[in-house]
């Protein structure tokens, strides 16, 4: 925890946030650590799911079978070793820190076309879950890119409107019917937007928000996350 006050706070020399030498780097993150993290580079066009090769707008056997409402994934990374050491620490141990440096990260993996959006939503948490964690990451990570990119945050379009189960705990099939309705969407002039998260698992939440925010005249709807888990 010094380590990282120090990181973020002061002029010294920034350390690695993995292995603890100097970075060199305007990032807590040394150039080896961050060319060995488990980067995405070849994914499912529509839900970023890892595929051994891909082409241009390639899509992975569960989305040619039957596509969500979301049109595009963008993840940086397979939810492998440190990823799904670091992603929890964020989540549930108050490290919002590494937030800043992912989106920097995920800036740089961005083409032009996808920052076309006129708005980043998180997906939202319920207020339950809200108060006991202290803040959403979801939330935060929007905020990061939004700073950097210039595009709008917006938390209140999409709202929860009940606390659910853990999607953690459920079969695929348990977590379609667990966010069955689950969100609302507000009055907005939106065409397209992107659902900002932190892991897709199944991407049964992203596609419930999206498929109420085509229900609500969005036109297209992205999605980016930080890590997506290999099914």
């Amino acid at each position: 925890m010094v380590i990282d006050f120090i990181n973020n706070c002061t002029f010294n020399t920034q350390h690695c946030v993995f292995c603890d030498m100097p970075s060199h780097a305007p990032r807590p993150l040394c150039k080896g650590c961050l060319k060995d993290l488990p980067w995405l580079n070849k994914q499912c066009f529509c839900c970023a799911l890892p595929l051994l090769s891909s082409y241009k707008e390639q899509l992975c056997r569960l989305c040619l079978s039957k596509q969500p409402y979301f049109y595009r994934t963008t993840a940086l990374f397979s939810y492998q070793f440190p990823i799904d050491l670091l992603m929890p620490k964020v989540k549930r141990e108050q490290q919002r820190f590494h937030l800043k440096w992912l989106a920097q990260c995920f800036i740089k993996r961005l083409g032009k076309q996808q920052l076309l959006a006129e708005a980043l939503i998180p997906v939202p948490i319920a207020k339950s879950k809200l108060l006991r964690r202290g803040y959403n990451q979801a939330e935060q990570l929007a905020l990061e890119l939004s700073r950097q990119l210039n595009i709008k945050m917006d938390r209140t379009t999409v709202t929860k409107n009940r606390s659910t189960q853990a999607q953690a705990e459920l079969s695929a099939k348990a977590r379609k019917k667990n966010l069955l309705g689950a969100f609302d969407i507000q009055q907005h002039n939106y065409r397209h937007v992107v659902i900002i998260d932190d892991v897709m698992t199944t991407g049964a939440t992203a596609n419930e928000i999206a498929h109420a925010l085509l229900k609500s005249g969005v036109e297209q709807v992205d999605v980016w996350v930080i890590a997506r888990t290999p099914l």
